[in-house]
């Protein structure tokens, strides 16, 4: 697989942010011996600017994610809870973010940290339980989320969250146009796949993509395909 640099500079009155196509292959969901719905409780919300997590219960350190639902799909992480250490943790409050605009459905999902590097990064990939369902609720309603929808394509809907400005960067064989991109915070950027090899974008610095950790593809997207970040 093919490797390139992208440069992103959002401008926060000062900073640089780099992005970078990925070559490692997505790691494996780990199993948990309890039912999802014993790890993960959310009382049913409608947040605007924190998520509360009534309980969950992790049998190794880990993290909990809030992300969207664009269209039916998964969107983009909005936030990540602090390090958990394993056992339980009750009303746990996770803060939004100035950018959550309150239109995206969202849903909470229980990550492993399984680096043990306290740092969320895209070798920490969703928990399973003993049925090998995904951990993750819907925050609207509490309920427990399908797993068919962590059975994703790669393949998002482009879609625009209010009155968000959107960028595009193409990925093709030689690379990304453009190499080289300056954005207002705030701003969505859609990555399109025009190559022949799959596509996987994060920021530096690799492989914990500790820049933004929020920012991550998790997940080989074949050509075709979308992803986007605000």
């Amino acid at each position: 697989m093919k490797y390139f640099i992208f440069c992103l500079v959002v401008v926060l009155g000062a900073g640089v942010l780099i992005i970078n196509n990925k070559n490692t292959a997505p790691q494996d969901s780990v199993s948990i011996a309890e039912p999802a719905e014993t790890i993960l409780t959310v009382t049913p919300q409608s947040p605007s600017d924190a998520v509360t997590i009534e309980r969950v219960f992790l049998s190794q350190s880990g993290f909990v994610a809030i992300r969207a639902l664009e269209v039916g799909r998964l969107g983009q992480i909005i936030e990540v809870s602090s390090f958990l250490l394993s056992g339980e943790h009750t009303n746990l409050t996770i803060k939004l973010g100035e950018f959550y605009d309150g239109t995206s459905e969202l849903i909470a999902v229980v990550y492993q940290d399984d680096k043990n590097d306290m740092i969320f990064n895209d070798f920490d990939q969703p928990m399973r339980d003993a049925r090998g369902d995904v951990v993750a609720r819907y925050i609207k309603t509490g309920e427990v989320i399908p797993s068919t929808l962590f059975a994703s394509t790669g393949e998002t809907a482009p879609h625009v969250m209010g009155n968000t400005k959107m960028e595009t960067v193409r990925y093709t064989n030689t690379g990304y146009e453009p190499p080289l991109l300056s954005v207002p915070a705030g701003t969505m950027v859609q990555f399109v796949n025009e190559s022949d090899d799959e596509m996987w974008v994060a920021s530096n610095e690799h492989p914990a993509h500790t820049d933004l950790p929020t920012f991550d593809q998790f997940g080989l997207y074949p050509k075709g395909s979308t992803y986007e970040y605000t």
